[in-house]
């Protein structure tokens, strides 16, 4: 079957929901995403699946966001399912954060990472807590509303719900996300290692990159796409790395990032704790 416009559908459902379309505004491996007004007048994000089929994979990301309440967290406003041309499309409204992504900020200054790393910490602290590990935490899926100083976590798609089985293959030689952002547990898809400690590591990562404008485990010298091989491995973060970290008073982020889920942070409260705790926190 091939692949519907997706966009011609948007605009479809708009006028049938007495909504306005006003532009694309994403596309995901799943998803494609787009910015309309409600009838209320208010932006949502409205969101339709690429695949007509209804997958586990998707289902399980509707169910864990549904299961989130927290301000650093998308909320999922609607789960609507439309039908064009005999297809089933579910559709979802998300709120519309239109403060763009922590991509779009460029490198940014110590004030304003710790207290994004203090908010997505206790996001990571929510979905902990429901035994949820979102797997794909990187600059594109950390959003800011209206204010451009609040951070939100987003896009489920690849969330591992701790309490049901896996649905990746035990022979696949990488589990889920965003490799240059992904833990060495998640590339080696070792699924008995992979729990919220593995978010800890992707936002270590990001706050580095997005602070220090360097990946933990990448020497100088080497291309980026040794990234993958360097954190599989588990040749642990570099001596440059090391040193930045100390030099801008941001050192937990070494044992965020450090290669084993064990030799990280226990505990969310003990990341937290640790995070506030350094010279400058909000």
């Amino acid at each position: 079957m091939a692949q519907p416009d997706l966009e011609f559908i948007a605009r479809k459902i708009c006028q049938e929901r007495r909504m306005k379309f006003v532009e694309r505004v994403g596309e995901g491996t799943f998803k494609q995403t787009f910015h309309v007004v409600g009838p209320d007048g208010l932006p949502v994000a409205l969101k339709l699946y690429k695949s007509a089929i209804s997958s586990p994979r998707e289902q399980r990301e509707i169910s864990a966001m549904l299961r989130c309440n927290h301000p650093n967290i998308a909320r999922l406003l609607s789960v609507d399912e439309y039908v064009y041309e005999g297809m089933h499309l579910v559709t979802l409204t998300e709120e519309f954060l239109e403060g763009g992504t922590l991509t779009g900020k460029g490198e940014i200054a110590k004030a304003q990472c710790l207290a994004i790393g203090s908010s997505l910490i206790e996001a990571i602290r929510h979905t902990a807590g429901l035994d949820l590990v979102h797997r794909d935490i990187k600059p594109d899926n950390i959003m800011f509303r209206k204010d451009g100083t609040t951070p939100v976590l987003t896009d489920f798609g690849v969330a591992r719900d701790l309490l049901e089985s896996s649905l990746t293959p035990t022979w696949a030689p990488r589990g889920p996300g965003t490799p240059f952002f992904s833990s060495p547990e998640q590339l080696n898809n070792q699924k008995h290692l992979t729990d919220w400690r593995s978010d800890q590591f992707a936002l270590g990562v990001v706050l580095s990159y997005v602070t220090l404008g360097i990946h933990p485990y990448l020497p100088d010298s080497a291309p980026q796409s040794h990234v993958i091989d360097l954190v599989a491995s588990r040749r642990g973060p570099t001596d440059r790395f090391i040193a930045n970290t100390k030099s801008a008073g941001l050192s937990v982020i070494e044992k965020m990032v450090a290669p084993w889920p064990v030799q990280r942070y226990r505990t969310p409260l003990q990341l937290a704790t640790a995070w506030n705790s350094q010279e400058g926190a909000i």
